[in-house]
């Protein structure tokens, strides 16, 4: 035989999901947040290393720009 559901039953069921997407949210926005700032990190690193390859290059800002901009290899 079936069993009947009560809407208080249902309620509860929704009450939990409920609370269980809130938590997954919260740790969603943690995780991306974290992310973004791996990849601001990643993007400064980068940055510091290029400037440092450039300085050592004995190149002008000049030449290395004309240089990347021409797409040469």
């Amino acid at each position: 035989m079936a069993r009947t559901k009560t809407m208080a039953s249902v309620d509860a069921k929704i009450e939990k999901a409920q609370t269980t997407v809130e938590r997954t949210k919260s740790r969603y926005d943690a995780a991306i947040a974290e992310l973004e700032t791996l990849y601001a990190e990643k993007r400064d690193l980068q940055a510091k290393e290029l400037a440092v390859a450039i300085e050592k290059s004995g190149k002008s800002y000049e030449d290395v720009l004309t240089f990347v901009k021409s797409g040469k290899r």
